[in-house]
C-alpha cells in the first residue's frame, strides 16, 4: 500500500478535525465517503485505526503511524519537487566532484570560474587528495560523487569515460639541482638522484611505476606524500625531483620556482587524463553543466 493517497489524508484530517462530520465538511464530501475510504484502509492493514469514545471517534495508535508516515512522505515529496525545480532552471542544486590533486588548478581556472560567474547558486563539493576517501573511479562507480577527474588509464564497463592527453611525463626539478637547464633526461640519470614519490594507489604513481619497472629499475624514494602539490614544493627546495607533467605544475615551471624536464622514455612521451562518470547515470542539469565544461579540460 503507498500511504501517499486520499485515504491517508482523510484519516490526518479526522484527526486534525476532531471527528468524521468535521473532516468531511472540511474536505467538502460527504461524511459517508470520509468513512467508506477509512475502512477500506483498515480492510487493506488488517488493523482499526480509528475508535469510538463515547460520541466520538478518535485515532488508535495504529492509525497515529499511519499520519505520521503520511505527513513524511508528503513532506519528502514536497522537498523533491522543490529541489527539482530548481534544479531544472540551473538556479540551486549541489554537484559533487572528486578532482585529483594535479588537477586542481586546471579544474578552478577551466571550471569553477566560468560556473560562480554565470551559475552562482549551484553548489560544488569538491574532494581532493590521494585519495578522499577512496580512489575517484571507484567513488563514481558509489554513486558518493558525481564525477571525477583521474590520471593514468582506466577501463571499468561500469563508467563513462572520456580520456584526454595531458603531455609528456616531466621531472620536476629546482633551478639549482644538478639537471637543471637539461632538454631531457633518460631513467637511467634519474635513479641517481633523490625521487619523491606519491602513494603507490595514486593513478600517477602507478604510471612512474610502470615506466621505471618498464625500463629495467626499482627505485626506492627518498621521500612520500600525498600530494602533488606537497612533491611540487619539495622539489621546489631542491632536495629531490617530482613526477608529472608540465601542466601540472603550471604555475610553479612558469614563476621559475620549477623546471619541467621530458623523461627520455617511450612511456613517457605521453600521459592521460580522464574525466569519469557512471554509467547509465543521468546527471542533474547542473552536474551536466560542468562535464561539458570539464570536457575543455587539458
Amino acid at each position: 500500500m503507498h500511504l501517499f493517497d486520499k485515504r491517508a489524508q482523510y484519516l490526518h484530517e479526522v484527526n486534525s478535525c476532531g471527528g468524521i462530520r468535521a473532516a468531511a465538511e472540511h474536505l467538502n464530501l460527504n461524511p459517508s465517503a470520509v468513512s467508506r475510504q477509512i475502512r477500506g484502509l483498515e480492510r487493506e492493514l488488517g488493523i482499526p485505526l480509528l475508535e469510538r469514545q463515547g460520541r466520538h471517534v478518535v485515532v488508535t495508535e495504529a492509525g497515529r503511524l499511519v499520519i505520521d508516515r503520511f505527513l513524511d512522505q508528503r513532506r519528502q515529496h514536497s522537498e523533491l519537487m522543490d529541489t527539482l525545480s530548481r534544479m531544472r532552471n540551473l538556479q540551486a542544486g549541489k554537484v559533487v566532484v572528486s578532482v585529483g590533486d594535479g588537477f586542481v588548478d586546471s579544474f578552478i581556472q577551466s571550471v569553477m570560474r566560468r560556473v560562480a560567474a554565470q551559475y552562482p547558486e549551484v553548489m560544488i563539493e569538491i574532494k581532493t587528495g590521494i585519495y578522499y576517501p577512496r580512489e575517484p573511479h571507484e567513488m563514481v562507480a558509489n554513486d558518493e560523487v558525481d564525477i571525477a577527474i583521474t590520471y593514468g588509464p582506466i577501463s571499468d564497463p561500469r563508467l563513462m569515460v572520456h580520456s584526454f592527453e595531458r603531455g609528456p611525463l616531466c621531472a620536476l626539478v629546482a633551478a639549482d639541482h644538478p639537471l637543471a637547464g637539461c632538454a631531457s633526461v633518460e631513467v637511467a640519470e634519474l635513479i641517481r638522484h633523490k625521487l619523491i614519490f606519491l602513494p603507490d594507489v595514486s593513478g600517477s604513481q602507478q604510471f612512474v611505476n610502470a615506466l621505471f619497472q618498464t625500463a629495467g629499475y626499482h627505485p626506492m624514494p627518498a621521500y612520500r606524500c600525498n600530494l602533488h602539490s606537497v612533491s611540487r614544493r619539495m622539489a621546489s627546495t631542491g632536495i629531490g625531483i617530482a613526477f608529472m607533467t608540465a601542466a601540472a605544475a603550471h604555475e610553479e615551471v612558469t614563476s621559475g620556482m620549477l623546471e619541467a624536464i621530458p623523461i627520455a622514455h617511450p612511456m613517457a612521451e605521453h600521459s592521460q587524463g580522464n574525466l569519469v562518470r557512471r554509467a547509465g547515470r543521468r546527471l542533474t542539469p547542473a552536474a551536466g553543466y560542468l562535464w561539458k565544461l570539464m570536457m575543455t579540460m587539458r
